[in-house]
């Protein structure tokens, strides 16, 4: 079965999404960085530190996952539709389930 036609529309759409987020994590981690140099002892910036990293790691483990996804959909020639309905369901479930926890 042949992809839908906005498919490269759509992944070109989270590719953005997620460019967008990595530029606004990258820009967040410098300035709690800077004020962790400011303020080595301060507890809540070293928390917001961490968590802004793990944002940025889970950012960068769904990209690689989605890039995956579309590797498998198109070099695949023989997919059914429930085949494609799996494969785009499988990110969003992960993504799902480690937002949870």
């Amino acid at each position: 079965m042949n992809l839908p036609p906005n498919f490269n529309v759509l992944v070109e759409q989270i590719d953005r999404e997620i460019d967008n987020l990595d530029t606004e994590l990258s820009e967040a981690i410098q300035l709690v960085r800077a004020r962790i140099t400011l303020f080595p002892n301060n507890v809540s910036s070293i928390q917001l530190f961490a968590l802004l990293n793990n944002y940025a790691l889970f950012s960068d483990n769904t990209r690689r996952r989605i890039q995956e996804t579309i590797r498998y959909l198109t070099t695949n020639e023989t997919l059914s539709s429930q085949d494609i309905e799996e494969a785009g369901e499988r990110p969003v479930r992960t993504i799902r389930s480690n937002l949870r926890s």
